[in-house]
């Protein structure tokens, strides 16, 4: 036991969180749920979290920050995806609508 010396190497630091990694992490997942329910809320959620991701990352590379980026990235590309869908669906409905009358 002598040989094993229980220091604090930086890993487990009690009380030191990064805020903006969290903050990129949960706003990554709002944007994948939100973009599903409402386009533009999860791809502002999106742009907000990839924005907190690059600022913690900035600081020191942070696993919840790389999360973070990762689902905002899902996010906005799943909002971009859906929006262009319902503008296809919602024009095809249109010419379809007109040239049933």
């Amino acid at each position: 036991m002598d040989n094993m010396n229980l220091q604090n190497n930086g890993m487990n630091q009690p009380g030191k969180s990064d805020g903006m990694g969290i903050a990129s992490l949960v706003l990554g997942i709002v944007s994948i749920v939100m973009s599903c329910c409402i386009t533009y809320v999860g791809l502002i959620c999106g742009v907000v979290g990839i924005i907190l991701a690059i600022m913690s990352n900035k600081k020191g590379k942070n696993n919840m920050a790389t999360a973070g980026l990762v689902c905002s990235i899902i996010g906005i590309v799943l909002a971009i995806i859906l929006i262009i869908v319902a503008a296809v669906f919602g024009t095809a409905l249109t010419e379809a609508l007109y040239s049933a009358m």
